[in-house]
């Protein structure tokens, strides 16, 4: 993958010498994804991405900021790299993660290795659409829809960004990513076919620093839609519901 990764820039490179570089360090209440809470206690996530002439190559860590003892997942590192690709108003990112989940005292911890494709037509509210395959660990499909918009609130010094996504998944992925292991009141996780899971809500307000700097405070707001997937977060003693706040700094080079 390396070598893949490496012998794309080279060729980017020569076709393009310039080089982006984007960095940001983030300070939220919570780390939900893909609609399950993993960790409900404040936690630190550093991003940081580098690309040219279409590919990137991107880390981004989740870290908890407290001594509460979390599940395994509460804490993890991801890897990608992406490709991106416009034709007119289209655009399409097709591209590989790896995630890793660096604290594990109790031994469960399994990274996990996906593909994905993403589209985007560039035009009022940016709907898009993501397809991932997860081909390591939870062996299935997810998929997620979104639209959003941007209002000018104090031109290039400030905006308010409002975000609308569903996420959904295929059984296999549902009951990799909600089965709750040790709890013995939590019945056996078994979502059927294909189903949306959660949506989403993400209010922020990017506020321009110096030439290449942002704040961003934000606020999520993600829901559980899925009636079995509710009945299994709940019994294992999380919210069908929760609001994530944040603050990010941001800088690109």
């Amino acid at each position: 993958m390396l070598c893949f990764v490496t012998a794309g820039l080279i060729e980017a490179r020569a076709a393009d010498l310039s080089v982006d570089m984007d960095a940001e360090i983030k300070a939220a209440s919570a780390f939900v994804w893909r609609g399950r809470t993993l960790n409900e206690d404040p936690c630190l996530q550093p991003y940081f991405s580098i690309g040219s002439g279409g590919f990137s190559a991107n880390v981004w860590g989740s870290w908890n900021l407290t001594d509460v003892s979390n599940e395994w997942q509460s804490s993890r590192l991801d890897l990608s790299v992406d490709y991106t690709r416009r034709f007119g108003k289209h655009i399409i990112r097709p591209g590989f993660t790896a995630y890793f989940y660096h604290h594990d005292p109790d031994g469960n911890a399994e990274d996990t290795y996906e593909c994905f494709v993403s589209y985007t037509y560039d035009t009022l509210l940016l709907p898009s659409a993501t397809l991932c395959y997860d081909f390591n660990g939870l062996e299935g499909v997810f998929i997620a829809m979104s639209i959003a918009h941007s209002y000018a609130l104090v031109e290039n010094k400030m905006a308010l960004d409002l975000k609308l996504q569903l996420e959904g998944a295929d059984k296999e992925y549902s009951n990799g990513l909600f089965t709750f292991p040790g709890i013995e009141s939590n019945p056996e996780f078994q979502q059927e076919g294909m189903s949306i899971i959660d949506a989403t809500l993400t209010a922020s307000m990017p506020i321009s620093v110096g030439k290449n700097g942002a704040l961003t405070p934000a606020l999520k707001y993600v829901q559980i839609l899925d009636s079995v997937t509710t009945d299994a977060v709940e019994n294992a003693g999380q919210d069908a519901g929760i609001l994530v706040y944040s603050l990010a700094y941001s800088m690109t080079f």
